[in-house]
């Protein structure tokens, strides 16, 4: 760990007293949000399944903080990530915890204005806060960090954050689709794979990395089957999915997945039923870009949902919700090369990062954008970016003109991290729906 007498490259000094009062404000107002959320989403539905009460209570972080701690008592380490791109097996196979740090909170990217230009991604100017008072539980507890270098904003965050923590930095590369791109990254896994072994003192065996393989792949099993439920008419409310889905990202993951595969089985029985979250006539929206992170940036999904005329967010293409687990680790042979190559393939072949480039552009992410289009009935994209994301945002005239030539409605919806637009945003998200509720109607 960092020895706290260390100069700070970029952090900044804060007393002991301001960092108390912000982290009590912040942490008061983020509570009151979640508990409210919480309370919209289970009015919404008034016959939302009793298993969705589970991902309610784990979706307040203190339970999951109690039992990090807990662990962290009896020996276990906490390895933070901030992408797609760190491999959870190996951090299971090293018998640690994982968990996702990128920060939802609006108000501390307020304080992360003071270390970089608002001009920065918001999400990394709240992480930055974050940590600036201490405000989230699991960057907190982690004894590490994973960051994947996909944009400029990541770069320096794992730079500005291993002023406090050791970051395991990933140079992801720009062209997967190349021998060298493959090869590089299979070094890079190797690399970190002896990083976090020496962190946690555990070997990470052949039999470890089977069981940490198969461990994800129930999950990514589980993950997958509520996606397809979602195809048919509405048994669960897009919120609550995507609820579901961001709770993996912090819960333990075999209880996660039995607690998804509870979910599914009392919504297939919904569906035997025909009791429907909503009408199965409300427009199907899918949202793609920038990823929403909870509990904070929970605004255009429940604006979408609580519109007049009311939306369904039906399916995503976001990094923190149905990019989670999409892809399951595939091994041929269960042996120590074989795995770690499943596993670099996996995180680098399957992604849909913007990061990446080709003749044809980012052609995977467009392709699993009109596959959902045509699989889940899309009727219409909101293509979300907040401001700062440089990546999403470049992108999005090339999804555009690929959705216009399906006719396929795409709104482009910028924000900031911040409550405080959210009056404007249902103004234009309603005129959106309302103008794909005629088009269904037709």
């Amino acid at each position: 760990m960092k020895n706290p007498s260390e100069e700070k490259k970029y952090m900044l000094d804060i007393s002991q007293k301001e960092i108390e009062e912000l982290r009590t404000t912040i942490r008061a107002t983020s509570k009151k949000m979640t508990a409210e959320y919480i309370e919209r989403m289970r009015k919404a539905d008034k016959n939302r399944p009793e298993a969705m009460r589970y991902f309610d209570e784990i979706a307040d972080f203190e339970k999951r903080e109690k039992e990090l701690l807990a662990a962290k008592e009896s020996g276990k380490k906490v390895i933070g990530y901030m992408c797609l791109f760190a491999p959870i097996e190996l951090i299971l196979a090293a018998d640690a915890i994982p968990v996702r740090v990128n920060s939802g909170w609006y108000d501390a990217s307020k304080l992360g204005d003071r270390v970089v230009p608002v001009e920065v991604c918001p999400m990394v100017r709240s992480t930055i806060g974050a940590k600036m008072i201490g405000l989230s539980p699991y960057l907190e507890l982690s004894d590490a960090l994973i960051s994947g270098l996909t944009c400029d904003g990541m770069t320096k965050l794992s730079e500005i954050l291993s002023d406090y923590k050791p970051v395991w930095a990933m140079a992801v590369p720009r062209l997967k689709d190349s021998t060298q791109s493959l090869s590089f990254w299979r070094e890079e896994m190797k690399t970190l794979m002896k990083q976090i072994e020496a962190l946690t003192g555990n070997k990470i065996t052949r039999s470890k990395l089977k069981s940490a393989i198969e461990l994800t792949q129930r999950a990514t099993k589980a993950f997958r089957r509520l996606q397809e439920i979602r195809k048919g008419n509405p048994v669960i409310m897009g919120r609550d999915a995507m609820l579901v889905n961001q709770a993996y990202m912090w819960d333990d993951i075999k209880r996660w997945t039995e607690k998804t595969e509870a979910l599914c089985e009392a919504l297939e029985e919904r569906a035997r039923q025909k009791s429907w979250a909503c009408s199965p006539d409300t427009p199907r929206v899918m949202v793609t870009g920038t990823p929403m992170i909870w509990p904070d940036n929970w605004k255009v999904p429940s604006i979408i949902e609580e519109a007049n005329p009311q939306g369904l967010l039906v399916a995503d293409e976001l990094c923190s919700s149905e990019r989670l687990l999409y892809d399951p680790v595939g091994v041929d042979e269960w042996t120590m090369d074989d795995m770690l190559n499943a596993i670099a393939e996996r995180y680098l072949m399957a992604s849909t990062c913007p990061c990446f480039t080709s003749e044809d552009g980012n052609k995977d992410r467009v392709n699993w954008i009109l596959n959902k289009v045509k699989e889940w009935k899309v009727n219409g994209v909101i293509y979300y970016v907040v401001r700062g994301c440089m990546l999403y945002a470049m992108e999005y005239m090339r999804v555009k003109k690929v959705l216009d030539r399906m006719s396929v409605p795409v709104y482009y919806l910028d924000t900031e991290y911040t409550r405080e637009d959210v009056g404007p945003l249902k103004t234009r998200v309603e005129a959106f729906l309302e103008m794909l509720t005629a088009r269904v109607d037709i």
